[in-house]
């Protein structure tokens, strides 16, 4: 019996996932770098869009992060590599007749794109720069991530929905407008606070962001008094949006689960994924990792989409609830919703997309066209980082459904 005491205990530890998260998710301190690249892109641009394709995947360089060593667990390849270049394809656009190449290339301005299927690689792409081993930052593409840990956290016990943010946040009990705001609410994102542009501003200087130094660090500028007196409407902002409550969030995430953001994601996600290549998370001056500063190789963005794929099949769910996956797959209804530029039906649930037409299908967006699509049914992941110009339109959402389509049409031959 004590002979066989300790096995026991390593058979639970390892089917729980603890002593495995616990082993790899160590990130070390990288101190911000001399926030310059080259002659031109400095803290005042690095974040323009035509200074991305560098800057992105040089994060530390302008800000100070978190890091986590590879753990050298490499995705399998498929023996026989899809060629999709040449794919015959729809332009969006002017409806004539293009290939996919020219869809990526021209009208997303696709830096790279990895394509899984029953969880191995069976095509790859990088053009204008990006390195396949090096982390790129998802920006506003983290958020929806950062609802997945809501929801694992309540499954766990450790948030409950219903309850008002400030119980999880006690610093912030006076305020009347986060007793108002249930976790729920938070996690479901469809009602906003109304921002003003120089509020934004003033936030995105507090995180360290742009180059004016606000005095603070982001939870102090969350924790303001009457920062959170203002209404709530469901059309606050653009789609996919970056906005304050996203640090709010990543705020309650931390403290109800008692640990840093990076630690977290890494136990509840990452550990399961084993990245391939470092993963990186941008903080404030204070080392209090930002809702948007999460940067990832696209291999390893990839696997997160076959986490989701994973944890339908209920054989491999790991942490993540199955109320969560359902949530997401569930039809539309008898009054469909629509997004302009996708199929009829398609909606935000938890910040992902429901897509409509041909079920459990959903979307992870984020800037500039950057994108994780999955097909539960396929269980195909096509993962896309892209430097477009401009905010989120009908036709840049047209053209990635076109290619997600186009690919899966494909991958079922």
């Amino acid at each position: 019996m004590i002979r066989r005491l300790p096995a026991a205990l390593l058979s639970l530890f390892i089917a729980s996932g603890t002593w495995a998260a616990n082993a790899t998710c160590q990130f070390e301190r990288v101190p911000v770098g001399p926030q310059k690249l080259g002659p031109w892109i400095d803290k005042s641009n690095w974040l323009a869009t035509e200074n991305q394709r560098l800057s992105l995947q040089a994060g530390e360089v302008f800000m100070p992060a978190w890091r986590l060593l590879p753990s050298g667990n490499e995705t399998k390849v498929a023996a026989k590599q899809r060629q999709i270049e040449a794919l015959p394809s729809t332009d969006p656009l002017d409806g004539s007749q293009r290939d996919l190449g020219f869809l990526l290339d021209s009208r997303l301005y696709a830096d790279g794109l990895v394509v899984l299927r029953n969880g191995q690689l069976v095509a790859e792409r990088y053009r204008n720069g990006l390195a396949p081993d090096k982390p790129r930052l998802l920006l506003e593409a983290t958020r929806p991530l950062l609802n997945l840990l809501g929801a694992i956290s309540i499954s766990q016990g450790k948030l409950s929905n219903d309850k008002s943010i400030v119980r999880f946040l006690p610093s912030l009990t006076t305020s009347s407008g986060l007793r108002k705001m249930s976790v729920q609410r938070l996690l479901e994102d469809k009602e906003q606070p109304v921002w003003t542009s120089g509020e934004i501003e003033r936030w995105q200087q507090a995180a360290g962001w742009t180059t004016e130094a606000s005095g603070t660090d982001v939870r102090n500028w969350l924790a303001q008094a009457g920062r959170w007196d203002r209404a709530l409407l469901e059309t606050g902002r653009p789609l996919f949006a970056a906005a304050p409550e996203d640090d709010l969030l990543a705020w309650t995430l931390a403290e109800s689960n008692a640990m840093p953001l990076s630690r977290l994601f890494c136990q509840q996600l990452l550990a399961r994924v084993r990245p391939e290549h470092p993963v990186l998370w941008l903080s404030d001056s204070q080392g209090v990792e930002l809702a948007s500063g999460l940067a990832m190789s696209l291999r390893d963005f990839a696997k997160l989409g076959q986490t989701l794929v994973e944890a339908r099949t209920g054989r491999n769910r790991g942490k993540i609830p199955a109320w969560f996956i359902e949530t997401l797959t569930a039809s539309a209804g008898m009054r469909p919703t629509e997004i302009k530029g996708l199929t009829k039906g398609s909606e935000l649930r938890y910040g992902f997309v429901h897509l409509g037409g041909s079920a459990n299908r959903v979307a992870l967006i984020g800037a500039q066209g950057s994108s994780l699509f999955v097909d539960f049914d396929q269980r195909l992941v096509i993962a896309m980082f892209a430097t477009r110009p401009g905010d989120h339109s009908a036709a840049m959402l047209a053209t990635l459904e076109q290619v997600w389509k186009v690919i899966g049409h494909s991958n079922s031959h």
